[in-house]
Order: C-alpha cells, then structure tokens, then sequence
C-alpha cells in the first residue's frame, strides 16, 4: 500500500501509531525503573545508616568508622565536606539527606554525599558518607572488571532494545499482511472481462479473498449492465436508422412532388423534416454510446468548414421566430479527423448555441483545426451564470457531457468560458 497525495496508508499509520505507544510506554517505564532504582538505593542506604546509628558510636566514644561511615553525636566533628553540603540542616531527627554533585542521569556523579541524623538515648547520632571522587572510583572499578555501563544506562538500553525489537516483530508482521494485500491491489488494477469467469487467486487471508470474490461478483454485475445496455443501444439505434431514413427520403420525395404547397403544408412538412434531423443526430449519438470506449476510430481528411456550414444549415430551423444572427467564418484547411466523434461534438455545440439563444447573436469561427463559438443573448439585461439551473438551461446537460466525453477521449483541447449574457467555447482538433 502506498501513500497517494496526502492520503496516509493504513500500513504506514498503524506502524507509526504503534510504534509511538510502544516508544511512550519504553519511556514511561524506563524513567519509572530509574526513579525505582534510585529510590530502592536511597531507601537501603538510608537503612544501612539508621542501623548503624542505632548501634553507634558504642559506649564512651564520641566518634567512630563503621563500615565507611562515619559516625559522631558531635555536629563540629562531622566531616567538613558533608557539613558543607548541608549546612542548613534540619533540627529534626530521624531524617535522611543526599546529594549528587554534577550528576547527568545516564553517568555516574562526580561527587556524593550522605547524611543520618537518628535520635538515640535523647541525643542525635549523625551518620555520614561521602566520596569526592565517586566517577573516578567507578571508572578505575570497571577499567578492571569490564566496560563501564551506568544502572541507568542499562535500562534505558534495555527499553530501546525492547523497542527495536517490537518494531522488527511489527515490520515483520506488515510484510507478511502487506504483501497479500498489495496482491489484491495489483490483481484487481489488471482486471478485464475475461477474468470475472475465472476464479481469483489465493491472497492466504480468509478476509481478503471474500474481497476478492465480492470484487468479482460486483464487477461481473456491472459488466453485465453495460453489456445489456450497449446491446440495447445497439439495437434501438439500428432500429431506428430504417424509419428515420424512410421518412426522411420521403420527405425529400415530398417537395419534388409537389415543390409549391400551401403555407399550412408547408409548416407540417418543416416540422417532419425537423424531426427526422433531431431523430437521426439522436441515433449517431446512440450508436456511439454503444460502442465500447476504446473503439478505433476510422480517421479521414476532411474539410472542417463544410462540416460546419453543413451542420449549421441542418440545424437552422432551431432558428426560426428568433431573432438571432448567426455569423459564420470558416477557411478552405482539410484536417485528419474521425469523422462521427467530430459531427457529433459540433452538432451538439451548435444545437446548444441555438436552442439557447432567443435574441442575439451566433458566432462560428474555424481557423485551421481550431473552432470558435459564441452566442451572445442580447434580450436578457443579465444572466446569472453562478445559478445552477441557468447553467443547465444555456447547455450544460447530456449532450455537453457527451462532448467532455469525446474531446477527453480523443485529446481534444476544449475550453469553457461564461459571458456576461453567454458563452463562448473553444475546440482544437488535433
């Protein structure tokens, strides 16, 4: 699984998210550990002393060693160093004090200090230890014995350990999920037709191959519902093509018969000759929908500006009671174009500049393989393009999403542009 954009994958969250917990919980407990170890320390230490002054100094002395502590009921005979460190010095009893001197948490002290002050038979016992040189007495220790690893240390290399070790467990896991998972992604990009009638391959989790089956099962659905629809489309468009032919050569047949009928005539047979254009530009329509997307196109050389004043004359009846001048300026160029794509996306553009311009103008230009149209609605005082339903009534409905889909199919630059009281749109057919 990949990142794509800033979308996160849910591999790279869950190893960050866990790790983060696994790397908090290291470090809650290591500072707890230290903060244990160091209190057990004191607390034997302060322990060991309290015994030692419960027994000393023994009878008739005032000051003695016992076991590198030294011990006194006289405060002036405490040693000078440990006097110095705790000068302000409580006059209560039974209390324990120590001090680390330029300690950094993860090496040992240079200095340490130690200090009981035990009540015993009404008088105060002071118990004291110190050593000035404590970091050169435990490097010169473990010069001896081995490397010099502080207690510390220790646990904090024992938490990373941990750490290190948790993330290899967890890289490991993700590789041994990930890699079916990939499988899916990569089998399911590659999916064709042919491959819905097999069975899917073994992705080794239980959950995984249920999607791969309702991948499957969902896909094979739909491919079925386009192949009855393109077969519908197929069939009503060829269907329809008969009739529309018919009724169109009859039409023609019609005014050579009789080329002068009466103006009621006249208006009846504009009307069939209206409809069969608009049933036959709806059959080419069909006809394309039906044809899978990826369908070559036969590409032929032909003049762009006789498809444009052919198709506008076809469509000038949409015209008629309006009061809209259409201007139209095109050049003798001939470009290589597949031939139904290119009708159908200029019928549709000039069908939309006509049908929704009431009072105006239309203006066509062609120049070489780029075509220029503008309808300017001049009845309006202004036209809300931002208002959606103004939007679909100036043609922004089926048949602009048909053209979208063509020029984007063919690579066809098509541009949109809102006027004031308009639009103006742009195809360069290269």
């Amino acid at each position: 699984m990949k990142i794509l954009g800033n979308k996160t994958s849910i591999r790279t969250y869950t190893f960050v998210f866990l790790t983060s917990l696994v790397l908090l919980i290291a470090v809650v407990f290591s500072y707890q550990s230290a903060n244990i170890f160091l209190g057990s320390f004191d607390r034997m230490t302060e322990k060991l002393m309290t015994e030692v002054a419960k027994k000393y100094p023994e009878q008739g002395k005032v000051e003695q060693t016992v076991l590198q502590f030294h011990v006194t009921t006289d405060w002036q005979r405490v040693p000078k160093p440990v006097q110095k460190q705790f000068e302000d010095i409580s006059t209560e009893s039974n209390v324990y004090y120590s001090k680390f001197v330029d300690w950094i948490y993860i090496a040992p002290p240079k200095e340490i200090y130690a200090l009981v002050i035990y009540e015993r038979d009404g008088q105060r016992v002071f118990v004291s230890q110190f050593n000035e040189k404590f970091q050169e007495y435990i490097i010169k220790k473990h010069n001896e014995d081995g490397i010099l690893l502080d207690p510390i240390m220790v646990i904090i290399l024992l938490g990373l350990s941990g750490l290190i070790i948790f993330v290899l467990v967890l890289l490991l896991i993700f590789k041994k999920i990930t890699v079916p998972v990939q499988s899916l992604q990569k089998w399911s990009k590659t999916l064709t037709i042919d491959d819905l009638k097999q069975t899917h391959p073994d992705f080794k989790f239980k959950e995984l191959n249920s999607l791969a089956k309702l991948i499957l099962e969902n896909l094979g659905s739909v491919a079925d519902s386009v192949e009855r629809e393109q077969t519908f489309l197929s069939y009503a468009s060829h269907e329809l093509r008969t009739p529309i032919a018919v009724l169109r050569s009859n039409s023609a047949l019609l005014e050579k018969v009789n080329p002068n009928p009466s103006e009621r005539e006249r208006k009846i047979r504009d009307r069939i000759q209206r409809a069969s254009l608009t049933m036959k530009s709806m059959t080419e329509t069909l006809l394309w929908l039906s044809r899978e997307g990826n369908a070559e196109m036969p590409r032929e050389i032909t003049s762009l500006g006789t498809l444009l004043n052919n198709t506008q004359t076809e469509l000038s009846y949409l015209l008629m009671g309006k009061s809209v001048e259409v201007n139209i300026k095109v050049d003798d160029s001939e470009v290589e174009l597949a031939l139904v794509p290119s009708l159908i996306v200029l019928n549709n553009l000039i069908r939309n500049a006509f049908q929704h311009t009431q009072q105006g103008t239309v203006d066509i230009v062609q120049k070489g393989n780029e075509v220029l149209i503008t309808n300017i609605e001049t009845g309006l005082e202004s036209i809300n393009t931002s208002d959606t339903s103004i939007q679909k009534e100036l043609g922004f409905g089926l048949g602009m999403q048909l053209v979208e889909k063509l020029t984007k199919q063919f690579g066809w630059k098509y541009t949109t542009t809102k006027l004031n009281n308009g639009y103006k749109v742009s195809v360069f057919f290269n």
